[in-house]
């Protein structure tokens, strides 16, 4: 080895060597170093969002603010501003302490590794920040559209009804006019049941305010679309017979009215619904609970209820007198005047049966006893009484003959007076008759008979015969109901 050291030509060489790593050395440092400066390049980035921190939207509301994205310019080395993505440049505005009015914030952002930030623009955001206010309104539905021809549509049922709470800054809030929902119709034959509906506040001109935040945002709306209806008043006739010693006291339906649906032309011509009551199934003295079946009209589609709950309230029979019920004359003819020559007192005896509740409460001024003599000519005539009595009240004796002797009169023609000298001819015009043409009685109220407050119709005795015109239908033995309804 010492010889090797020694020899002069072997130092050289060994230097030389280490002379040529050293400059590789130094070179390619140097390249690398003027490698990474030819990469780096900068870019531009477009419509990058601000996004908001920090704001309290319970309490405020941005009403306007003037950039919704920035305009970003950044540099790096040219695989970083390639691969990545636009999503991983972010830019927000802290909203946490802005007040009432006008702000001018200064922007955050954030930008990938090795990617620095040349310039931004914007590099502030000026906001316009106003204070929630919050009113009631009611709900209200609307349509559009039309159902099935012939339908109609009905009124709405809102869950949960009520109002609803409109949340805008002041001056929106004043423009809302209601908060609705619609439903969009087309041909519904049937009604629209748990549609689902949003809400929106609109103003006076119907147009839809936007932002405007509702509580509840959404309701659950039933809209009946049936045919054309028509609400008749419900009356009560009677068919069968009660047993002998029973009278009807009360009958009480659970409603006094029925919901009868069908064409226009249908429901014109019907102005009441009559319901029929078999009192055959009534045995024994009390109140029982009837079910009617209710059939609809000829000519509609159906009749609600379809089932109607009746209260029927029977009682033992009883019987009663009533003294000095007065006769009243109608019908007298113009130019007559008319007396009743029988009976002397122009009264007459009755006696009555029914239900000693409603026995109890009649008077007098409860019945009416009518003379009629429309049609007849001067003269004597034996005409038959008109009897009207409340409902369930019927005559005690139904085969008594019930009349009254009337004199129909004339005005009597004056004598011709003598001629005076003087040529002149003076006639006496015949006094006027200070009898009245008819009676006078006003017609008794009858009384009110349980729940019943119509007096039965009374029909005309014929072949001279008085007839029981307080009731019609239940049975010929003095237990007749009527047909009169809303009882």
């Amino acid at each position: 080895m010492d010889r090797w050291m020694k020899n002069n030509n072997f130092n050289k060489i060994l230097a030389l060597v280490f002379a040529i790593i050293l400059w590789i050395i130094v070179h390619v440092d140097t390249a690398a170093t003027n490698q990474t400066t030819v990469n780096t390049e900068s870019k531009i980035i477009e419509n990058v969002k601000i996004e908001e921190t920090g704001f309290d939207e319970e309490k405020y509301v941005i009403t306007s603010r003037d950039a919704e994205s920035v305009r970003l310019e950044v540099m790096g080395k040219k695989s970083d501003l390639t691969y990545k993505f636009s999503d991983a440049y972010k830019v927000w505005v802290d909203l946490s302490n802005v007040q009432p009015g006008d702000n001018t914030l200064p922007l955050n952002y954030s930008l990938p590794s090795g990617v620095t930030l040349e310039d931004i623009t914007p590099n502030e955001l000026n906001v316009h920040v106003e204070l929630r206010n919050t009113k009631s309104f009611p709900i209200s539905i609307v349509t559009k559209g039309e159902p099935a021809a012939g339908y109609q549509v009905g009124t709405p049922v809102v869950d949960p009804a009520g109002e609803a709470q409109v949340t805008l800054p002041a001056s929106e809030l004043s423009k809302v006019a209601k908060v609705q929902g619609t439903i969009e119709l087309e041909g519904e034959d049937a009604t629209i049941s748990e549609k689902k509906l949003k809400l929106y506040a609109v103003d006076s001109s119907g147009n839809e305010i936007k932002d405007a935040v509702i509580e509840p945002s959404s309701v659950a709306v039933e809209l009946p679309i049936t045919l054309p209806f028509k609400s008749l008043p419900l009356n009560i006739s009677f068919t069968g017979q009660l047993p002998g010693t029973l009278a009807l006291s009360r009958v009480t339906p659970e409603q006094d009215t029925v919901t009868v649906y069908g064409t226009e032309e249908a429901l014109a011509s019907l102005s009441s619904y009559e319901a029929t009551l078999n009192l055959s199934t009534l045995g024994s003295a009390g109140t029982q609970e009837l079910k009617l079946e209710l059939t609809a009209p000829e000519g509609t589609a159906r009749i609600e209820p379809a089932v109607l709950n009746v209260s029927v309230v029977t009682s033992e029979i009883a019987e009663r007198t009533i003294d000095n019920i007065p006769i009243k004359l109608e019908g007298v003819n113009t130019g007559l005047t008319a007396l009743i020559a029988d009976p002397a007192g122009k009264a007459v005896t009755l006696a009555v049966s029914g239900a000693p509740a409603l026995l109890d409460q009649l008077n007098k001024d409860n019945i009416s006893v009518v003379a009629d003599v429309v049609g007849l000519t001067a003269g004597i005539h034996e005409v038959a009484l008109q009897v009207s009595l409340p409902r369930f009240i019927t005559l005690g004796n139904a085969t008594q003959r019930l009349t009254a002797t009337v004199e129909l009169q004339a005005p009597s023609t004056p004598a011709p007076t003598e001629t005076p000298d003087n040529g002149s001819v003076n006639t006496v015009s015949p006094e006027p008759s200070t009898e009245p043409a008819s009676g006078e009685e006003s017609t008794p109220e009858p009384v009110q008979s349980g729940d019943s407050s119509v007096p039965a119709a009374t029909p005309t005795p014929s072949d001279g015969a008085a007839e029981n015109s307080g009731t019609s239908g239940a049975n010929g033995t003095g237990n007749n109901a009527g047909s009169t309804g809303g009882t």
